[in-house]
């Protein structure tokens, strides 16, 4: 296994990958965000990227959420940031043998390749599986795809709205039309499930001593998410109806409007155990013994007669009076949380999930951050994402290569120094 790189160490303890070394060849988010991933986690990640770049660097505003053109630069989006957060960048031509020859000697002493480029280009540029295993047999070599390697849409390509579409995600909201959820759900969601496999995988090669070819996708994602509405849809044998009127759902696992117009959402089961501390905590004790209302069956053939009762009460005071009631009685409420909210959530600022860096782009911002905390490493963003060509050289010189031959590179084309073949300095 390679020395560990100690510019990924993270306040000197370093992830709990360090010594791994990744190389992708990835665009836009679901490949790509894998090796952000595993570079939280320490490893160190070469992004190689064509002469023109990642396209995700110059177009993301897929809606108004992801519109940050007012942020971003001619070179970087925000949405390029959360992708390729903690990696060294490489461009790189793959398109001639010379380039692929470079690629190749990047992989010969790498552990983990990453792409979710489609087949057929996989194998034009030579990044495919049986021609990186030729050089190094321990590769762990990760394809993320749209729906899998096999099948009539093996070499099909996707963006994260057609892999909610195909897992059956779109109906999850209820109402009987389908809704997409943004943003980059499923890219996100596959780039996780492509970081467990990928250090799956690893784990494997130092039990078993063997590289292999590891294949996900959106489509494949999606299906793991949906576990319990497709399980159940299987055990049912027929289509189950998801019902988006929250007056036909348990009161006792339902949300709430408050009187400063937040929301709060309750699960709490079995419910016949806490109806009582409920109706109590809400000021409403004449609901227990009501005998419309006092068992479960005959609470939910009256939820038409239930819910004015308790969004009236609700209505009364704000969420803060509510959630310390609630909780106060040992009901599990919680607040329904905006995105912003999160960023300034006590909890999650304490247990790290979000995290304030100093950016040279952004300036001071929040990010979301990895979320799992080690006892002997740390883990989180280590640097932001690579400006173009920004660590050719340095990338090369690590693979073993002269100053000569990284100045014949530049100056044949083959590679792109930041400052020396571009205008972007």
């Amino acid at each position: 296994m390679p020395e560990s790189d100690p510019i990924n160490s993270v306040e000197g303890r370093g992830g709990p990958l360090r010594g791994i070394r990744v190389v992708e060849v990835g665009v836009w988010h679901a490949g790509p965000a894998v090796g952000a991933i595993l570079a939280d986690l320490g490893a160190d990640v070469v992004k190689v990227e064509s002469m023109d770049g990642d396209p995700e660097r110059f177009f993301a505003a897929f809606s108004p959420m992801t519109d940050t053109r007012e942020i971003d630069s001619n070179e970087w989006t925000v949405m390029f940031e959360l992708s390729n957060r903690g990696k060294k960048g490489l461009s790189l031509d793959l398109t001639c043998e010379e380039g692929q020859k470079v690629l190749t000697r990047l992989v010969s002493d790498a552990d983990i390749f990453v792409t979710n480029l489609r087949g057929p280009t996989r194998r034009k540029l030579g990044i495919d599986y049986d021609t990186l295993s030729a050089v190094n047999p321990k590769i762990i070599h990760l394809n993320i795809t749209g729906f899998g390697n096999e099948g009539p849409l093996a070499d099909a390509g996707a963006f994260d709205n057609v892999g909610q579409a195909m897992s059956g995600m779109m109906f999850t909201v209820g109402g009987g039309q389908p809704q997409p959820l943004n943003v980059m759900v499923m890219d996100q969601l596959t780039a996780i499930v492509g970081s467990h496999a990928a250090i799956t995988a690893l784990a494997a090669r130092e039990l078993h001593g063997v590289g292999q070819e590891v294949h996900t996708s959106l489509y494949g994602a999606g299906t793991w998410l949906m576990y319990g509405n497709l399980g159940f849809t299987g055990a049912r044998d027929h289509e189950i109806t998801l019902d988006a009127d929250r007056t036909r759902r348990s009161p006792l696992r339902n949300f709430y409007q408050c009187a400063d117009d937040k929301w709060v959402m309750g699960t709490n089961h079995p419910e016949q155990k806490y109806w009582a501390d409920f109706c109590r905590a809400m000021s409403l004790e004449g609901l227990i013994e009501d005998a419309r209302f006092s068992e479960l069956e005959a609470r939910t053939s009256n939820l038409d007669s239930l819910y004015p009762i308790l969004d009236q009460a609700f209505r009364a005071e704000g969420r803060e009076h509510w959630l310390t009631a609630l909780r106060s009685a040992g009901l599990n409420f919680a607040p329904i949380n905006g995105f912003a909210d999160v960023l300034h959530d006590r909890q999650a600022i304490d247990n790290g999930y979000v995290t304030t860096i100093d950016h040279r782009q952004m300036g001071e911002v929040t990010q979301p951050n990895y979320p799992i905390r080690f006892g002997a490493f740390d883990a989180g963003p280590s640097r932001p994402a690579p400006l173009i060509g920004e660590h050719t050289r340095e990338i090369l010189i690590s693979a073993g290569y002269t100053e000569p031959e990284i100045n014949d590179l530049v100056s044949s084309g083959v590679v792109l120094e930041r400052g020396v073949n571009n205008d972007r300095s």
